[in-house]
C-alpha cells in the first residue's frame, strides 16, 4: 500500500505546488536524477529527506506515505 502510494502522492505534492523537478534540485538540493527515483518508486527518501519534502509541499509525512487521507 504505501509503496504503491508514496511516489504518485510525491509527484502530486509537487506539481500541485507548481515547481519542476529541475527547480526542486535548485531549491532543496536534492539531485533531479534522485527525486525522479522517488517519484517513480524505484528508490525511497531517507526519514530527513521525507521531512524536508513534506515540509517544503506543505503536506503531512501521513499524507505522503498514505497512513491517513488529508493533506
Amino acid at each position: 500500500m504505501y509503496i504503491e502510494s508514496f511516489p504518485s502522492k510525491l509527484k502530486k505534492a509537487r506539481i500541485d505546488a507548481g515547481y519542476t523537478q529541475n527547480q526542486i534540485e535548485d531549491i532543496l538540493k536534492i539531485k533531479r536524477s534522485t527525486l525522479a527515483n522517488y517519484e517513480i518508486g524505484r528508490t525511497e527518501p531517507n526519514i530527513e529527506t521525507l521531512g524536508i519534502l513534506a515540509d517544503f509541499y506543505e503536506v503531512s509525512t501521513d499524507w505522503l506515505i498514505g497512513t491517513r487521507g488529508g493533506k
